[in-house]
């Protein structure tokens, strides 16, 4: 995870779908981080629709801090998702994609979420990572 310092939230952002991007800056902006990974993951689409797991809940926390931890697993070298670090070290250099969408297809079939749906979440944690580093992040 070399040089992930020197990439900002702005550009982990701008490698995600239009609509995926434009929503969850609003939600950076009006919340901040934090807040906005759980707002993007308690979001419910059509109000008609239940969702994940059949309960109707606001409350993302329990499935937010799951989400944490497999993605401190993943980031911190936890041999659960080995194979899929080592995908990311035959790329050089790697995109900015190739690691958000690595991280939210392992995470996603572990949580059983959508990968597309995690992505938003993965750019935010990639850049928290960048800013506090690796090795303080894996500390925490």
């Amino acid at each position: 995870m070399e040089g992930i310092q020197d990439i900002s939230l702005e550009d982990w952002l701008s490698e995600l779908k239009a609509y995926q991007k434009k929503s969850i800056e609003q939600l950076v902006d009006e919340f901040g981080e934090e807040e906005a990974m759980g707002k993007w993951l308690s979001a419910n689409g059509p109000k008609d629709n239940v969702p994940f797991g059949g309960i109707q809940t606001n409350d993302s926390k329990p499935f937010l801090d799951k989400f944490k931890t497999e993605f401190k697993k993943f980031v911190c070298n936890h041999p659960d998702y080995e194979e899929e670090r080592e995908k990311l070290n035959i790329e050089s250099p790697i995109s900015k994609a190739i690691w958000i969408s690595i991280i939210s297809a392992a995470l996603g079939a572990t949580l059983g979420f959508a990968a597309t749906l995690l992505a938003p979440v993965v750019a935010i944690m990639l850049s928290i990572i960048g800013k506090m580093g690796i090795n303080a992040f894996c500390e925490n």
